[in-house]
């Protein structure tokens, strides 16, 4: 008999609840005491109104239901549960001493999944409840799996519309670092035709130009590819990455806001860190946000202290930090970790409460940590953590 009962000592078969609805008392003896032995919680009711009266008050994973009872048969009750929204995913097996064909096409039309006819037999009832169990589980599983799914694609979405709104307030930095280039593209150009007009042209100095407007040609492409990197869907996919050259490329996408805050950034990067699969435009994303609030929080405070940037590796982990001595944050707010990175609490005058939220998930789906800490004399910390078991 052992052989063919499910294991009842894995986890997926505790704190289940049936509920065992039956107006024969010695019935539902019989049936408790015969699925007891499988570990879950069995809850009786000896009629259909009682079983529904139960149902408003707790939920189960699977209801036995005996067709022949008075004021409400089988049938009924399970008509009345696949008509109420909470309650119409709730597996039926109904049992009955009818065996006939058109009982059983009844049962499964009004919604159940199982019939045992009476007088059943014990492994019998234990396989089908165990196997109705075991399909309800992997439901859930999946249900669960699909909301992780949908949770992911909306994070995804939201740093998305972070990063595309991100690039919007910058964007007449970003014009003005592409305008910069082009003019001198234009002078370049417009000198090395008046060389061109005449008599005898000078080969080196029109090399100069050249030479020239190809660094500005590629300053300007540089620029355009900083935006399309940060502006693109990232992949979901972690790669190895050099951290260096990560935190290099952010400091660069952040010259707009360092110039226009009259700002500094000095970055601190430990010498032959190893690298460490992440995704980089999200990581990039979390980096450029809080240099962004560093160098908004020290013009506020009228600082002339640059942004630190400083990427270190701490025993098993890689711990990058953004510190600044600028204005801080509220006290009510800094004072709960819990509310700092919540949505809608910011302590900008026109912030939305976002930034750090956005931040703070990004990290954490890459499995990583970010921290406050209040820096010393004044301003903000804070600090990334990454477990370096993940490097390659």
């Amino acid at each position: 008999m052992a052989a063919h009962l499910p294991d009842l000592r894995s986890p997926d078969w505790q704190q289940q609840q049936i509920l065992l609805v039956d107006d024969n008392a010695q019935n539902l003896k019989v049936l408790y005491e015969t699925l007891s032995v499988m570990g879950h919680k069995l809850l009786v009711a000896n009629s259909g109104l009682k079983a529904l009266s139960m149902l408003k008050a707790t939920s189960v994973d699977l209801i036995l239901l005996d067709i022949m009872m008075p004021e409400m048969d089988g049938f009924e009750v399970c008509g009345r549960l696949k008509a109420h929204p909470e309650w119409k995913n709730i597996p039926v097996i109904f049992l009955s001493a009818l065996d006939d064909l058109d009982a059983k096409l009844k049962g499964f039309e009004a919604g159940a999944v199982d019939y045992i006819t009476k007088p059943f037999q014990s492994r019998e009832v234990i396989a089908r409840v165990a196997t109705h169990l075991r399909l309800r589980h992997l439901e859930w599983q999946q249900a669960l799996a699909n909301a992780r799914q949908q949770i992911e694609w909306q994070r995804e979405q939201l740093a998305q519309v972070a990063r595309l709104a991100t690039l919007g307030e910058m964007a007449a930095g970003i014009a003005h670092e592409v305008n910069q280039p082009l003019t001198a593209i234009l002078n370049y150009t417009s000198a090395a035709q008046r060389l061109l007009t005449k008599p005898a042209p000078d080969s080196s100095l029109l090399g100069e130009m050249l030479e020239k407007l190809d660094i500005q040609a590629r300053r300007a492409g540089d620029v355009i590819q900083r935006v399309r990197t940060f502006a693109r869907q990232p992949s979901g996919e972690a790669t190895a990455l050099n951290i260096a050259d990560v935190v290099r490329d952010t400091v660069l996408f952040a010259e707009v806001d360092i110039r226009r805050l009259k700002g500094q950034v000095v970055t601190e990067v430990e010498a032959n860190l190893p690298s460490i699969k992440l995704d980089s435009v999200q990581l990039q994303q979390v980096l450029l946000n809080l240099i962004r609030n560093a160098l908004e929080a020290t013009a506020e405070a009228n600082g002339e202290s640059p942004v630190i940037l400083r990427v270190r590796r701490m025993g098993i982990l890689l711990q990058i930090m953004v510190e600044d001595q600028g204005s801080g944050l509220r006290a009510d707010i800094a004072d709960i970790a819990e509310k700092l990175f919540s949505p809608f609490n910011t302590s900008k005058k026109d912030g939305m409460g976002i930034g750090l939220s956005l931040c703070h998930t990004l990290v954490q789906g890459q499995g990583g940590q970010l921290t406050y800490r209040p820096n010393q004399p004044r301003g903000c910390r804070f600090v990334i953590e990454f477990p370096l078991v993940t490097a390659t």
